[in-house]
């Protein structure tokens, strides 16, 4: 039986020898591979790390001044988003993606 990999999503087993796409990573020189689960359409790169010198190594003068908490206001397309829901609504807001956090 060939090697296993697992959905970090619903678990299921996938082939270790069936990525999709291959990454070398310029900071680290570790290759990184696209795996695609065939029960729940998630897709995730083995190896599951960061890679931390990529943030270490941020220089990004916008970058830094957003950290530093300048230009921390929404802008209109962040705000576009609230015009559908009700104006008593309170609650909290989750931002999972791959932006700098600021919605």
């Amino acid at each position: 039986m060939p090697p296993m990999l697992t959905c970090p999503i619903c678990g299921t087993g996938v082939e270790a020898g069936s990525f999709k796409e291959v990454y070398v990573s310029p900071y680290n020189k570790k290759e990184y591979k696209r795996y695609e689960c065939p029960n729940c359409d998630v897709h995730w790169w083995e190896l599951l790390k960061i890679i931390s010198e990529f943030y270490e190594s941020e220089v990004f003068e916008s970058y830094i001044a957003f950290h530093e908490g300048v230009g921390t206001r929404l802008n209109e397309n962040h705000k576009a988003f609230f015009k559908y829901f009700s104006s008593n609504v309170r609650s909290k807001l989750l931002d999972v993606g791959c932006g700098d956090g600021r919605f």
